[in-house]
């Protein structure tokens, strides 16, 4: 059961990944929905460690809060905090001025290798089978 529910929420989290990737190609330089999706995205993932290392607790708004949750039982998470604070940071800016918020091409091939990345070091620490991650890990995904 609970692994059905980290599946669904790496599904969806996909899905948000996806959906930001095509409008960061679509909607040339106006960039603030995808930064929002790639926070979704991230968000998914992070909600499904943090449901896979605490069974009971219900996932946390608050990204302060879920990663140092998630420290206590997984210290090597914090690698990710300068990524994870980045892309959140993006995504906040782009909510504030959404029609002057855009992101330079480095900057988006950036975000999606390291959202790939959190979303490989979760998968793996999840357990979660293969064929479920292969749609990302056998194609090129990257943005520039």
């Amino acid at each position: 059961m609970m692994m059905t529910k980290i599946e669904n929420l790496f599904t969806e989290g996909d899905s948000y990944l996806k959906d930001a990737k095509a409008m960061f190609f679509a909607n040339g330089d106006k960039h603030s929905d995808s930064s929002c999706y790639c926070c979704e995205a991230l968000k998914k993932y992070i909600d499904a460690y943090e449901m896979f290392l605490f069974e009971r607790v219900e996932p946390s708004k608050n990204y302060h809060v879920v990663m140092h949750t998630i420290a206590q039982k997984d210290p090597d998470f914090k690698q990710f905090n300068e990524k994870i604070y980045e892309i959140k940071c993006f995504a906040d800016e782009a909510k504030k001025e959404p029609e002057n918020f855009f992101l330079y091409d480095d900057e988006i091939d950036e975000v999606l290798k390291n959202i790939l990345k959190i979303r490989k070091y979760i998968a793996s620490k999840v357990h979660l089978d293969k064929e479920f991650m292969q749609e990302f890990s056998n194609n090129d995904f990257m943005a520039i």
